[in-house]
């Protein structure tokens, strides 16, 4: 696996977002690394007045709080789509599924030629895919998700961080340094949040711990400035390297003048 997929950085994201928001006399400018034994990527969100918007890499996420408008830009394409959150779920659901459906002609037409055992193999990988599991809406046990709140607490971008550890099924997948009691829905209702990592989540492979209530809660408990990601071969670092307090331009929240409006199909299929 090559460094996190989008979706894990846009997770990410998602979590700082959850849970920073206070009453704003001012905009935020977050700057954050992702670090694989592969690769180093680097993100920027920008926060203001129940606005957000993540740069990373090739796309741009740009969200509206209040209206729940969504604007997805592909960079290197120069393009870009705006709707609402709505019609964006739904869109996805309709270009993964379109997918899934391709896959499965595909598999379909292979496995005539295959011998039965070879038959059974290719169903129990099927079985324990979590992406194909995502995109056919197929029923899996649910894993039994720990969160550890420890005594271990050190200094991250000035900022006091708590280590918590998060277990699946016993196994640690997580551990996640918090400046915790920093939270505030005043000016941002999170949960909006939650669908838009949903609603990214469409299709794309995914672990089931994140999709837990406890995992959401732990989030809401302050800031992740660094979370280490365990794998069987391979860890995932995400932390904060910056943060900037200062007042935003309304054009910071607007795709640029000079991008071209598609549908979102056209902006999907470039997605690595």
């Amino acid at each position: 696996m090559k460094g996190r997929s989008l979706f894990g950085t846009l997770m990410f994201a998602v979590f700082f977002v959850f849970v920073l928001y206070q009453p704003l006399s001012a905009g935020w400018i977050i700057k954050s690394k992702t670090t694989s034994e592969f690769e180093t990527t680097w993100n920027e969100m920008y926060l203001q007045n129940n606005l957000f918007k993540m740069v990373d890499g090739d796309h741009i996420f740009i969200l509206n709080g209040n209206t729940r408008d969504f604007t997805f830009i592909n960079v290197k394409e120069n393009t870009f789509w705006k709707g609402n959150l709505d019609d964006f779920k739904k869109s996805m659901e309709e270009f993964f599924g379109k997918a899934m459906n391709d896959y499965s002609a595909q598999m379909e037409e292979a496995m005539k030629n295959l011998t039965p055992e070879q038959r059974e193999m290719m169903k129990q990988y099927g079985a324990n895919n979590p992406m194909l599991n995502k995109m056919q809406g197929s029923k899996a046990k649910r894993p039994v998700v720990e969160v550890v709140r420890t005594s271990e607490v050190m200094s991250l971008v000035k900022r006091s961080a708590r280590k918590y550890i998060v277990k699946s099924d016993g196994k640690k997948l997580e551990e996640v340094w918090l400046a915790e009691n920093m939270i505030s829905k005043k000016d941002w209702n999170p949960e909006i949040f939650r669908e838009l990592a949903e609603s990214m989540r469409m299709g794309i492979a995914s672990t089931d711990y994140e999709d837990s209530e406890q995992y959401w809660s732990l989030h809401k408990k302050g800031i992740p400035l660094k979370t280490i990601h365990f794998s069987e071969n391979y860890q995932v670092i995400d932390e904060v390297v910056e943060l900037i307090e200062k007042n935003l331009p309304p054009s910071t929240f607007l795709p640029p003048s000079n991008c071209k409006e598609v549908k979102l199909e056209n902006v999907l299929q470039t997605m690595e």
